[in-house]
């Protein structure tokens, strides 16, 4: 099944992490799912069990890991990231950019650790749509790059959450640094409007990876027609300065 059409309409990597990873989220099934319940009033995710976060390296570790090397890595050494479907067998054009630094992208899904069973949406429309249920934490996955390597890596979980430094702190271990850089931002991304989104950005200090890496992270609280609004990470090798000086971020 093809999960995601993650081509960028706009030059920010943000545009990538909306509605193309909503089609993942959706439409994938998981490795185990439950039965369907009735569709939920609340935009807020209901209470859940948290899962037990694992001591061993998690898919968004091992994604990194391969982001992070000391050079840019080619889009093969990507293939056999423990935890992480591929939708997409090998890198697509992407057309719609005028990024070079997303002139291709591969999608796909995995699971981030911590998180209990909820209510989202089927992927089904009109009078049909409904409910079924799912790990909060699978997550929609965009590599994006040029022909040769991936430069960053968007992620897009249903339902907004407010402790993202938490969510990452979780997926990396304690021994791990998830420094706030930026935050409290004035502007929505490439408008003049006020900021609702509540971007944040990290340096990411990670044993066993080469190099920092930066995070980006946003929410969507209103999700419309296409579910109960959305988390969304980025994640880049070069800290994001022209990001957070368009959005004029303060420093942390």
């Amino acid at each position: 099944m093809q999960c995601l059409s993650a081509r960028v309409r706009r030059t920010s990597l943000r545009a990538a992490s909306a509605g193309a990873l909503l089609i993942c989220l959706s439409a994938c099934e998981p490795a185990a799912t439950s039965p369907a319940s009735p569709p939920a009033n609340s935009t807020m995710a209901p209470a859940a069990t948290p899962v037990p976060v694992s001591a061993e390296a998690s898919s968004l570790q091992g994604l990194l890991g391969v982001l992070g090397g000391q050079a840019a890595a080619p889009w093969a050494a990507f293939d056999s990231v423990a935890g992480v479907r591929w939708s997409d067998a090998k890198p697509l054009d992407n057309p719609d950019t005028v990024s070079p630094d997303a002139t291709h992208y591969r999608g796909g899904d995995m699971l981030l650790a911590g998180f209990g069973e909820v209510d989202v949406p089927d992927g089904k429309v009109g009078a049909q749509a409904g409910v079924k249920k799912d790990n909060e934490g699978h997550v929609g996955v965009v590599l994006h790059g040029n022909a040769s390597d991936v430069l960053s890596i968007a992620l897009q979980k249903f339902y907004p959450s407010d402790d993202t430094q938490g969510i990452l702190q979780r997926q990396f271990g304690s021994d791990a640094a998830v420094k706030p850089i930026a935050g409290r931002c004035t502007l929505d991304d490439g408008t003049s409007a006020p900021n609702t989104q509540k971007n944040a950005f990290y340096e990411l200090g990670i044993p066993g990876i080469a190099m920092p890496l930066f995070a980006e992270t946003y929410v969507d609280e209103d999700g419309g027609n296409q579910g109960p609004g959305v988390t969304n990470f980025v994640f880049y090798r070069n800290k994001p300065l022209q990001r957070i000086a368009g959005m004029q971020c303060k420093a942390s």
